[in-house]
């Protein structure tokens, strides 16, 4: 007698596998999610990584590469050179000329048509995503309008350092100030004076080695009063005590800038650069960074440039 035993398969329905499958991608969601919320993450950071880098190579080389003169107020600003081609200094010495400005304006901002005005400071940049990215720097001059006739000279007081030491009064305009050297220092004299003959009566030592024993050499005057010094009250106190304090204008110490048309900005010591860097990461965007719709990005920077020229 041969027994047998029948093993029953059960087949798996169609009704199953959607169930299974319906499942499975529900608990995919999340993760597919996750997944999509670090890829924007990622598509950001890389995007103002990019920004942020444009903008400084724009600010960095405009400060260190690009000449005062050349760099016009205006928003955006321009580079502009034609103006100053009859001035040796600027068209031959710093070689300031059209193509120099076409170069410059092409390497930082993609933009190499000029108009009246010169090269504009703004243009589009792509990164290798194939997002674009608006340059646009924005230059301000600062001029300095107050003239006086000569510095303006005070003694600061004897109340540092427990108290604040007196200031000039505040003015608007750019302005110079610092704590001025002993008159005696500045004046010629002050080399005769020590340097007398040795040997005479009440002569000094020309050198250290002329000194006898473990002396040290010294001026025969105290030099850190404020001796000679016109107008000021108190020119026996000591320098360190109560020094006095110089002020100048910017249109004092500067010559006016070779362009100028108009005589408010002919005095311009600064100027205030501020780059824009925006774009869109809306992915139908990518290529008009220049669209306020979608996801619009923008980074600013700030710096001062000031004329080394003068």
């Amino acid at each position: 007698m041969i027994l047998g035993v029948t093993l029953k398969k059960k087949a798996i329905t169609f009704l199953e596998i959607i169930i299974a499958v319906t499942v499975m991608a529900v608990a995919m969601i999340p993760i597919f999610g996750m997944l999509s919320r670090q890829t924007v993450e990622t598509d950001k950071n890389a995007s103002q990584a990019f920004a942020i880098n444009k903008a400084a190579q724009v600010l960095n080389t405009i400060i260190d590469s690009v000449s005062f003169v050349a760099l016009r107020q205006g928003n955006p600003g321009y580079i502009k050179v034609d103006d100053l081609q009859g001035n040796p200094r600027y068209s031959q010495e710093l070689r300031l000329n059209q193509a120099w400005a076409k170069n410059m304006s092409t390497m930082l901002f993609n933009n190499s048509n000029a108009d009246s005005n010169g090269f504009a400071c703004r243009g589009i940049v792509t990164d290798s995503k194939g997002i674009s990215y608006l340059i646009h720097l924005r230059i301000e001059d600062i001029p300095s309008t107050i003239k006086h006739a000569k510095p303006e000279r005070k003694q600061i007081g004897d109340r540092y350092p427990k108290e604040e030491p007196s200031d000039f009064p505040e003015q608007t305009d750019v302005n110079f100030s610092f704590l001025k050297n002993s008159s005696l220092l500045t004046s010629s004299k002050m080399a005769q004076e020590f340097a007398e003959t040795p040997g005479e009566p009440g002569g000094k030592p020309f050198t250290e080695l002329n000194i006898p024993g473990n002396a040290v050499s010294e001026f025969p005057v105290n030099f850190y009063t404020d001796q000679d010094i016109d107008n000021l009250p108190g020119n026996t106190k000591y320098r360190f005590v109560n020094p006095t304090a110089e002020r100048f204008t910017g249109k004092m110490v500067m010559k006016q800038v070779p362009y100028a048309t108009d005589n408010t900005l002919a005095y311009c010591p600064f100027k205030r650069l501020i780059v824009q860097v925006q774009w869109n990461l809306e992915p139908k965007y990518y290529s008009d960074p220049e669209n306020t719709k979608g996801n619009v990005q923008r980074i600013h920077l700030m710096a001062i440039k000031g004329d080394i020229d003068s």
